[in-house]
């Protein structure tokens, strides 16, 4: 089925690199508005790069809640409504537990989870029939050294894709995407030992492609999805399949 989202208007957090820019390029196949948010910086060739001049930037910290109100009047200024959310943007820094101070969780929270709370309700309040899409991670379900935090912050957000999908329903229908690990070059020095240990243990034997995220967003978003709400989608090439024990001994003949 073709899926086409021509007079539909997506706004999608983090959206200048990454699973963030497939997510964006993904919508912008289907004939999508796309607005989406940076925080730092934007590449200067970025917009170039993606081609289409219903594509909309907007610079936007996650973390101060003060700009929420100003990025929804800009988006429903340019475009005039918002059918599609996808609540991407949030931070990813390692720390382990004994060493981590008070900064360090607030700010992870702030970001992950306050921030994706308060943007989802100033946006379903204008949002007159659609659909928010979140994306957690496999870390909200399984533990990981160092990021107790995070894997925190994304099952927060998995708890709110739950209690928003009964509230907002029917008009507005609420899923998330738990990805895996994403491929990005060069992670390999960045995260030494991870992509070997990550593509043996999975199913697929791979990392997860960013295109990949993006694609899922555009299913829960679709009319594919209809009646599907309030449901958590893994996309991690089968990880979380991998079994606890490895027993290599041939059965019995």
């Amino acid at each position: 089925m073709n899926i086409d989202f021509s007079g539909k208007t997506v706004l999608i957090t983090g959206g200048a690199s990454g699973a963030g820019m497939s997510i964006v390029k993904e919508f912008a196949k289907t004939g999508a508005d796309v607005a989406f948010t940076f925080h730092h910086t934007l590449p200067d060739d970025l917009l170039k790069q993606l081609g289409d001049t219903r594509i909309t930037a907007y610079h936007f910290d996650q973390g101060d809640l003060g700009q929420i109100d100003e990025l929804i009047s800009n988006v429903m200024k340019d475009y005039g409504h918002i059918d599609i959310l996808v609540n991407n943007a949030g931070i990813y820094p390692a720390k382990s537990f004994q060493n981590m101070t008070e900064s360090d969780y607030d700010e992870m929270m702030k970001i992950n989870a306050k921030g994706v709370f308060f943007l989802s309700r100033a946006v379903s309040r204008v949002m007159e029939q659609g659909s928010i899409v979140n994306i957690s991670s496999i870390n909200a379900t399984n533990p990981s050294v160092r990021l107790i935090h995070y894997g925190m912050s994304k099952a927060a957000i998995e708890m709110e894709t739950r209690c928003l999908a009964y509230e907002l329903g029917p008009r507005i229908r609420v899923n998330c995407i738990a990805p895996g690990l994403i491929y990005k070059e060069g992670q390999e020095k960045w995260i030494p030992g991870w992509t070997e240990s990550y593509q043996e243990r999975s199913a697929l034997h791979r990392l997860v492609d960013p295109s990949e995220i993006g694609k899922a967003a555009v299913f829960f978003a679709s009319d594919l999805a209809s009646a599907v709400t309030g449901q958590i989608l893994t996309v991690d090439c089968g990880v979380s399949l991998a079994p606890y024990f490895y027993n290599e001994v041939e059965d019995e003949s």
